[in-house]
């Protein structure tokens, strides 16, 4: 075993006083520092361990919600996505570009196509009176649907009815990829 002499001198974890070590495995210079350095370590082990329940916590707490709670985050990122994209173009359906509210008015409704409620080529922008008032004013937005996208894409969408049930994990990377997208999308439009 090696002696006091042979060993080199260490700096305290706790004061940062130099001091010779009477073993390789001492830390501390002096019983007072290892009282002191024991305590912070087991506050942080503490600290961390309540860190990691509060984490596991949120994770149970997010599992117990019920998956329309994830579809309603989603829709709002797509429809934030979609009002932003359209931002100037007016409602698709009347052409108003002095509304006071506009939404993001789908072609085929989620009610009649959930599978559909995040394609962007069924979402574009609608003022709040076509699309409440009026029920979508299906009739003009298809028109002008066919002019923005064409008519092949039209007929596309009114033609999918394979139905759809989403998944928590994909509608994170939707979300995911949406936020991501009207960030892009806001930092396009700030440097114009």
């Amino acid at each position: 075993m090696a002696t006091a002499k042979s060993l080199k001198p260490k700096k305290c974890r706790l004061c940062k006083s130099s001091f010779t070590p009477h073993n390789t495995l001492q830390i501390v210079c002096n019983p007072t520092c290892a009282i002191q350095y024991a305590k912070q370590q087991s506050e942080r082990r503490k600290k961390q361990s309540e860190a990691s329940a509060r984490r596991e916590w949120q994770r149970r707490k997010a599992d117990a919600k019920p998956l329309s709670h994830w579809i309603a985050l989603t829709q709002r990122v797509f429809n934030d996505y979609i009002r932003a994209r359209d931002e100037g173009c007016g409602c698709i359906s009347c052409g108003s570009t002095t509304a006071t509210e506009y939404h993001a008015g789908h072609y085929r409704t989620t009610a009649a196509a959930g599978h559909l409620r995040f394609n962007e080529d069924n979402c574009s922008l609608q003022c709040a009176a076509c699309n409440v008032h009026h029920s979508g004013a299906i009739t003009q937005y298809r028109i002008n649907l066919i002019s923005k996208i064409g008519l092949e894409r039209v007929m596309a969408l009114e033609n999918d009815n394979n139905p759809h049930r989403y998944t928590r994990d994909e509608l994170d990377a939707i979300r995911a990829r949406y936020r991501a997208k009207l960030k892009a999308l806001r930092k396009l439009s700030e440097a114009a």
